[in-house]
């Protein structure tokens, strides 16, 4: 277990680039005792820790902004109702319009005629 654990950190390390070819160094030289051993995965548990701790703040973060998004959602939903809603009132109000425009012209053709 703490070969594999060493393997996978030492992979962990290695890929990071801004350590370069003097991080590779250190992190071998911290391997070759246990104390080094010991003092590099406490160094990596802290990392780990901070880590953790961010990602807790971010997912916090998150569901803030997921409720403010369904907030909105909802909110966005009632003004597209109430849009649809206004929109069949002005229609009906347009078609009661064209309906008193002609009542209006055959009135006036009616007394044109008479």
């Amino acid at each position: 277990m703490v070969k594999n654990e060493i393997k996978y950190q030492t992979r962990a390390i290695s890929a990071v680039p801004h350590l370069g070819n003097a991080g590779c160094t250190w992190f071998k030289d911290a391997l070759t005792s246990p104390a080094g051993r010991k003092k590099l995965i406490d160094s990596m548990e802290g990392i780990l820790h901070g880590t953790q701790q961010k990602l807790e703040k971010v997912q916090i973060a998150l569901q803030s902004e997921q409720k403010a998004h369904e907030a909105l959602k909802g909110q966005y939903a009632a003004a597209v109702s109430e849009q649809r809603h206004y929109n069949s009132i002005l229609e009906a109000f347009q078609v009661e319009c064209a309906r008193n425009e002609r009542i209006r012209m055959q009135t006036s053709q009616e007394h044109l005629t008479s």
